[in-house]
């Protein structure tokens, strides 16, 4: 039998700015930003902007990934 997780819902800005205060993106977080990339809704230009933004940072060494 599979389990399933409850993610909270955050906004895309909120999730943005825990993130970056706290320099380390956990799993849960970045489930999130998968799902808003994969989702099939359309996401806002600014939403859009901030996902980049925070695989940016990810990709550069800014923010750090925790298991």
């Amino acid at each position: 039998m599979r389990t399933k997780t409850f993610i909270p819902e955050y906004t895309i800005s909120e999730l943005y700015l825990n993130i970056w205060k706290s320099g380390t993106i956990d799993k849960n977080q970045l489930q999130e930003i998968q799902s808003a990339i994969n989702s099939q809704t359309s996401r806002s230009s600014d939403d859009q902007k901030i996902i980049s933004r925070l695989l940016y940072a990810v990709r550069r060494g800014w923010l750090s990934v925790m298991d």
